[in-house]
């Protein structure tokens, strides 16, 4: 295990320690394990994240508020300049939990307060039909303080992720490199729907495409 850090300047240290040792690991598997073996340390380091914590609060540069992210309740730790990977932290309020989606990369899971449920999917269709996916739950996990679990890529990783319990709760994600998709599937299991979902930046590009191509039409 990495020293633990006493400080966020620490903490960027160590996810570029991290990077490192992740460059000179070739398996996909290995990489996941390395980073499992790693986490708990940063999962239980109470101070530290109660550091990140009253950043936010405070509104300082770290994390960067600003920045674009996915979902609302997702703050930027690390981004690796090569893209080995980044990581992440989470804030649920009781009973929040993410739509049913899938990733562009494996993803390590951790929960750092209260606990985490992942209920986890197996897509039953063909995939032929646009729009239509047709789900079956294969598992669910509670994650305690200092637990990981893995996340695989596309539909080996169909999950959703939330906050069963009544206190609000934290979770700190670090996920691999992205295949080069550019935008995730979010599933309704009750109307066995599903569409995709691009990153905020993308998808204003996408929203301001249609409207000029329909203004120019008219």
């Amino acid at each position: 295990m990495t020293q633990l850090p006493q400080s966020l300047h620490e903490l960027q240290a160590v996810f570029d320690h991290w990077a490192q040792s992740i460059q000179k690991i070739k398996s996909h598997n290995e990489r996941i394990a390395f980073t499992r073996a790693e986490m708990p340390a940063l999962l239980l380091n109470r101070r530290l994240i109660i550091k990140i914590l009253a950043n936010i609060v405070k509104g300082k540069r770290y994390p960067d508020v600003r920045q674009a992210t996915l979902f609302t309740n997702e703050f930027i730790l690390y981004i690796n300049n090569h893209r080995l990977f980044s990581a992440r932290l989470y804030i649920y309020e009781p009973g929040q939990f993410t739509p049913i989606h899938d990733h562009n990369s494996w993803g390590v899971y951790g929960c750092v307060s209260e606990k985490i449920e992942v209920i986890r999917y197996r897509r039953q269709d063909d995939e032929t039909r646009q729009g239509y996916a047709e789900l079956h739950e294969t598992e669910r996990v509670i994650l305690h303080p200092g637990d990981t679990s893995v996340v695989q890529p596309l539909n080996d990783g169909i999950h959703r992720a939330g906050n069963p319990a009544t206190g609000t709760c934290v979770m700190l994600c670090v996920y691999g490199t992205p295949i080069r998709r550019l935008y995730v599937n979010e599933y309704d299991h009750i109307r066995n729907s599903v569409r995709r979902r691009y990153p905020p930046r993308l998808r204003k590009k996408r929203l301001a495409g249609q409207a000029l191509d329909y203004m120019r039409a008219i």
